[in-house]
């Protein structure tokens, strides 16, 4: 019986197409493995963990402002007296009297920031539209203006309580490089005393307006403020010089201050010593009434018809029967050029005059 032997050479070809069939099916046939228990529970639960995490991730702005209910108002805007343009700030709980307004440059006109207001030591600044407003105790003392690169301001003898309650200036501060002083604006008076001949000024001439008093300063200037009392009388007056006296200034009917050209001519022999605006009649007070004691010849009040003796019962309308002799007397007088009427009663006649004031001396 003789033998076959398989040939060595597909005895290798057979190998060879085994291990390429076994490996074809380990590769695509993978059978399902079952994890054990624990290892399943585990994933589980870091699946869980991590879907929450994820769904955290998304929904948490909505819990937190839910739950938080955040407020969107902005916070309150810190406020600092000298920058508020409303900020009162007052002296103590006592406080009753003020003083407000605005500064300003006196040339360009435009409002002036951080300028220093300041009254017997308090102070502030004012603020981007050079507003300020500041509180203070009635009394009277020195009121300062100042602000960098500007001259400053000063009213020496401000009383407080004259405002009635809170006065209110206008300031225009001048540079320092620049000719003048400024002003200021208020209830007040002020303006230039000089020579009516010659037009210098005079300085050091006087002026007196009810219980206040001033001086001209070298360029024949002055200034008097926190007047809040109805009708008043100026008086200016200078050595050597006739007076010139001005009435019916009406502090009550004008928020801003009064600016008078004074020219004062000198007092030479045979003229007055005293020169108005008025009507050129002088007023007694007697068991009748307010009656005309004397007239001055070619005054408004002669070349009118009144006469010595005439009693006076109105001015303009109205009864002077309560009215004081200081009263009577501003109501009378006023500025040049304007008329008064007055009605008089003569030996039971009542008659009535227009009188146009003017300038007149005694």
């Amino acid at each position: 019986m003789k033998l076959k032997f398989i040939k060595l050479e597909y005895l290798l070809e057979g190998l060879i197409v085994l291990l390429f069939v076994g490996g074809f099916f380990f590769v695509v046939y993978e059978p399902e493995m079952v994890p054990p228990r624990s290892i399943q529970e585990n994933g589980e639960q870091n699946s869980s963990v991590i879907n929450k995490s994820r769904a955290s991730a998304v929904e948490r702005p909505k819990k937190v402002v839910a739950a938080e209910k955040i407020d969107k108002t902005p916070p309150p805007k810190k406020i600092y007296p000298e920058k508020s343009k409303r900020v009162v700030a007052p002296l103590s709980s006592a406080a009753d009297f003020g003083v407000e307004g605005a500064v300003f440059a006196l040339t360009e006109g435009v409002p002036l920031k951080e300028c220093k207001v300041s009254f017997n030591g308090e102070s502030m600044l004012t603020d981007q539209s050079g507003e300020f407003h500041l509180w203070l105790e009635g009394e009277v003392g020195r009121l300062s203006f100042s602000c960098p690169g500007f001259k400053t301001l000063e009213i020496q003898q401000f009383d407080v309580r004259s405002g009635g309650g809170l006065a209110r200036f206008d300031v225009y501060l001048n540079g320092i490089k620049k000719v003048g002083k400024g002003r200021i604006e208020t209830n007040g008076v002020n303006g230039r005393v000089y020579n009516r001949e010659s037009g210098a000024p005079l300085a050091g001439a006087r002026i007196t307006l009810g219980s206040l008093r001033a001086v001209a300063d070298d360029a024949g200037f002055f200034e008097l403020w926190g007047n809040n009392s109805g009708l008043m009388t100026m008086t200016v007056s200078a050595s050597g010089y006739v007076s010139e006296m001005f009435s019916g200034i009406d502090f009550e009917n004008r928020n801003n201050p009064f600016f008078f050209e004074v020219p004062l001519e000198r007092n030479q022999e045979g003229k007055g010593r005293l020169a108005l605006v008025g009507i050129g009649a002088r007023l007694v007070k007697s068991e009748m009434g307010y009656e005309v004691a004397d007239v001055l010849v070619d005054s408004p009040a002669a070349l009118e018809g009144l006469i010595t003796g005439d009693r006076l019962v109105a001015v303009d309308s109205l009864a002077v029967d309560d009215f004081s002799l200081r009263e009577v007397v501003e109501l009378i007088r006023g500025q040049v050029g304007f008329s008064v009427t007055l009605m008089v009663e003569r030996e039971g006649d009542f008659l009535e005059f227009i009188c146009q004031r003017a300038r007149v001396v005694y």
